[in-house]
């Protein structure tokens, strides 16, 4: 009987260890049933950005489906200071949903949800009345992380995708959570600005079932940064499917 005890005391403890394994892997990869993504282009060098840009993590924090990235855009770069977040790669994307939602010219601070809906990234009302309606849809794509490998500066990611994933981008942005800069000059010289989710690398691939790929983290970040994976549709770009993992 001594023994038996100690069998089932054993086996509790590691079926609980495992128990207590699998929900720590599951706080780290959020697969998203129903989300929202905002995609917010902004400019340190716009006056009418930090608004939008303290709106963010706002918007964020009321509903966990809520996924923020910021965006840094370059065409303010030479009207007095260079933001040291920006990449021409972040004017193009603005550019190709300009195309898509057939807007006369691209602005700052512009909001972007799900690659549906566009509007001014200070609105709050329209924001929010957006992001209620994604949320009661179901995602057509379900992202599941399967492993996150961190060498060095590089990250060595496999997933797979369930669902209609097809004619589809996995697309992947490694963020810094959190960033502020001291603006020395420009539109918001003397501001302290504070920044959500600032994308810092960013990946395009062809969606298929099952992915392997590797995504460089500038080493600034350090362990201040988090893994965004999203599929997008090529006709339309209407984002479809969102996983978070965060280290």
């Amino acid at each position: 009987m001594k023994w038996l005890a100690i069998l089932i005391v054993s086996g509790l403890a590691i079926f609980g260890l495992v128990r207590a394994s699998s929900h720590k892997t599951q706080e780290k990869n959020k697969s998203f049933d129903s989300f929202a993504l905002l995609e917010l282009f902004t400019s340190e060098g716009c006056s009418s950005c930090p608004p939008a840009d303290r709106l963010l993590p706002q918007l964020a924090s009321e509903n966990a489906g809520v996924i923020p990235l910021s965006f840094h855009v370059d065409y303010w770069n030479n009207l007095g200071w260079k933001d040291p977040f920006s990449q021409g790669e972040f004017t193009d994307r603005q550019k190709q949903y300009a195309r898509q939602l057939k807007l006369e010219s691209i602005y700052t601070p512009q909001l972007i949800i799900n690659g549906q809906y566009e509007l001014v990234g200070s609105n709050k009302l329209g924001a929010e009345g957006n992001i209620q309606k994604l949320l009661k849809q179901n995602a057509p794509v379900k992202i599941i992380v399967d492993q996150v490998k961190k060498e060095n500066n590089q990250l060595s990611v496999t997933c797979h995708l369930v669902g209609d994933w097809q004619n589809s981008d996995l697309i992947a942005a490694v963020v810094q959570k959190h960033a502020e800069t001291y603006v020395k000059a420009g539109e918001n010289h003397g501001a302290r600005l504070s920044h959500t989710n600032v994308v810092r690398e960013f990946l395009h691939n062809k969606a298929a079932e099952k992915m392997n790929f590797e995504i460089p983290i500038p080493g600034a970040v350090e362990d201040k940064w988090q893994l965004i994976l999203f599929t997008q549709r090529e006709n339309n770009l209407m984002i479809t499917g969102a996983s978070v993992y965060d280290p």
